[in-house]
């Protein structure tokens, strides 16, 4: 008997595209694999494009030409106190309800087809590490579309008795392919809706949708403030594991306390994916029944920065008086050059005056 362990984005990644630099980042890989227990992989470059971007870390994230090939070192280390044998292979995924989901096994697809790791197997004692190089070599005749992956790493981790474990721990791929730049990143909130889960426990969904090209991973957090009796509350983190593809649109979830009154409250909601965030608000109200969700709300865009909609008026009005005060110096420089060309100042006649003098002195000798 046999249980599978699967675990998906247990370390950061990170992807370089074709030719721009990137900085190496081993020995930080390596103290962070060997802090946790159990089987881990790490990847050893990182993009310095991308070198703010929190998804980065997490995902191998890349956007390819066709007939390009990449390759990447990674780090698999033994966090167990067992030796292990470990295999490597990509297998293939897919974004399906909301949900990133990888293939059984090591059942392949497009993208899992072009991806090639070596060695293809390692064997690790106990805190041990080894590199390995992943390639992706994307045919010439790729159409254009974005494609999805896992690299794996699996071993059988030694037990007593007949039931042992198969450890398998692995990194998301996100491979946009196509001519040009990567697709943009883009999504809006819709609705805002007031729910409660099957215990009773009020819960926010916020209805997302994927307007751009490149899948998203949703992360955020919700405030509710004018509740009854003007109380506030949060913020309160949205339930992760929301995963988008382009033109999708599903529900991101916000828990909350059980004790919160049914409202009505103002909820605002940020939520972001690499490093574009969003922000809405709407107003909403908890229904009284458990496993009930009440109708929703359109939410309304708002400013990333409450007091936004302060600071960008003030900076015209700034801008506005520097011009002014630019042109008010230019006529005040045009008017002095005007009137010195109405007044010229006289120009002296002391020495022609002298001169004159000293011939009469001179005559009178």
């Amino acid at each position: 008997m046999r249980r599978l362990l699967a675990s998906l984005a247990v370390v950061g990644a990170f992807v370089v595209p074709a030719t721009p630099a990137y900085s190496a980042t081993g020995h930080a890989a390596a103290a962070a694999a060997n802090k946790h227990p159990g089987l881990g992989i790490q990847l050893l470059e990182a993009p310095t494009a991308l070198a703010n971007d929190p998804r980065a870390r997490l995902y191998i994230i890349d956007h390819l030409k066709p007939g390009v090939t990449i390759t990447r070192k990674m780090q698999v280390s033994d966090g167990t106190t067992s030796p292990l044998d470990v295999s490597l292979y990509a297998g293939g995924a897919e974004i399906k309800d909301g949900l990133w989901s990888p293939y059984d096994g090591n059942r392949p697809n497009e993208l899992s087809q072009w991806i090639s790791v070596q060695p293809s197997t390692l064997h690790l004692t106990p805190g041990q590490s080894a590199v390995v190089e992943a390639t992706v070599a994307v045919p010439a005749d790729a159409s254009a579309a974005e494609r999805y992956a896992v690299v794996w790493a699996a071993a059988s981790i030694p037990g007593k008795g007949p039931i042992h474990e198969v450890a398998r721990t692995g990194i998301r791929v996100y491979l946009s392919v196509g001519d040009g730049g990567a697709p943009p990143t883009d999504f809006g909130i819709d609705t805002l809706s007031g729910a409660r889960t099957n215990d009773g426990r009020p819960e926010v969904l916020a209805q997302v949708h994927n307007t751009g090209g490149r899948a998203i991973d949703i992360s955020g957090s919700l405030k509710l403030t004018d509740g009854p009796g003007g109380l506030t509350a949060g913020p309160f983190p949205a339930k992760l594991g929301t995963t988008l593809a382009p033109g999708e649109s599903e529900p991101v979830t916000v828990l909350l306390d059980k004790s919160l009154p049914a409202g009505p409250w103002n909820a605002r909601i940020v939520l972001q994916s690499d490093l574009l965030k969003r922000a809405a608000k709407a107003t909403i109200t908890f229904p009284s029944a458990a496993g009930i969700t009440g109708p929703p709300v359109a939410a309304k865009a708002v400013p990333l920065d409450r007091h936004r909609q302060l600071l960008v008026p003030l900076a015209v009005l700034l801008i506005v008086l520097a011009a002014l005060a630019l042109l008010l110096w230019l006529w005040r420089r045009r008017r002095r050059d005007e009137d010195d060309e109405r007044d010229p100042k006289p120009t002296s006649v002391v020495p022609a005056q002298r001169s004159a003098t000293d011939r009469l002195r001179a005559r009178s000798r």
